[in-house]
């Protein structure tokens, strides 16, 4: 302590003068609008350089993580698309069955997602990829966990797609359990939660019943998750039980999407329509 004393004395002179300069620099910065500007505007540049630095190195050091993520998914796709393109024979009943399940030949396009909102009634993602890499309106979207969304408008290089958390989205599916065709929509309150709709009241429900896409449509290939039942709600003399979900996908860490390339989804939809046009 007094070796510590003995210094500021020896120093004395030079810390007095530190000390008024400080004030001066204080008193002129509170009185003066133009250096009080100055001053703000420097410290707000070297903080929001330092946080971007943190940023950077934090990122940097998440990125084996990232890395391995990605690497798990492409590798669950890849596997998944190879067995889809394996031949059934059909010897058995059972074999029937898996040929009925077979995939389509669709394709993935992996995407980062570059801004996400999750607190809206009509919510949207925006990705890192666009017409140049053959993104097209109308494409479904998956990530790792299941179904996210649809493509709704495309640029050269960036797409929007409308979230699963968008109240006018609905998605083909099916009780994985006993079959049972429904609907999943989202009803502008829960982001972790659903609406699955259209269950006729006498179809057996139990807490955990896996929802998947139903393959219907020229969006989505069948049995991609969505959610898992959460609560059945019986109301009284209705045609449909009220039933909430969980859903699969946390769409608040949303990093990386799939975007889902139908090839035939344009035939398909010409034939739709022409047989539509034809009955009205």
């Amino acid at each position: 302590m007094y070796r510590l004393l003995q210094l500021i004395h020896s120093y004395r002179a030079f810390l007095l003068l530190l000390f008024i300069e400080s004030v001066c620099l204080w008193l002129m910065v509170r009185n003066n609008p133009y250096h009080s500007a100055a001053y703000f505007h420097t410290s707000n540049t070297l903080i929001g350089s330092f946080f971007e630095t943190r940023k950077n190195v934090s990122q940097y050091f998440n990125l084996p993580t990232v890395n391995e993520a990605l690497a798990n998914d492409n590798a669950t796709l890849r596997e998944s698309l190879a067995k889809s393109q394996v031949p059934i024979v059909v010897h058995s009943e059972e074999d029937s069955i898996k040929l009925v399940k077979g995939s389509y030949d669709y394709d993935f396009l992996a995407a980062k997602v570059i801004n996400n909102s999750i607190r809206l009634t009509h919510n949207y993602i925006t990705i890192n990829k666009g017409s140049l890499n053959g993104v097209e309106p109308g494409m479904g979207v998956i990530s790792a966990n299941g179904v996210v969304g649809k493509v709704m408008s495309v640029s050269n290089n960036f797409a929007t797609i409308s979230s699963l958390l968008n109240i006018n989205v609905f998605v083909s599916s099916f009780l994985k359990r006993n079959n049972t065709f429904c609907s999943v929509n989202w009803d502008g309150k829960n982001q972790l939660k659903a609406k699955l709709m259209y269950v006729p009241i006498h179809i057996e429900l139990q807490k955990g019943d896996t929802i998947v896409t139903s393959g219907y449509n020229s969006i989505f290939p069948e049995n991609i998750i969505i959610g898992y039942v959460d609560e059945v709600i019986q109301r009284p003399n209705a045609a449909f039980n009220d039933i909430n979900i969980n859903l699969s996908n946390d769409f608040s860490n949303l990093a990386f999407v799939y975007i889902i390339k139908n090839p035939l989804r344009k035939e398909q939809i010409e034939l739709e329509t022409s047989q539509k046009e034809e009955n009205e």
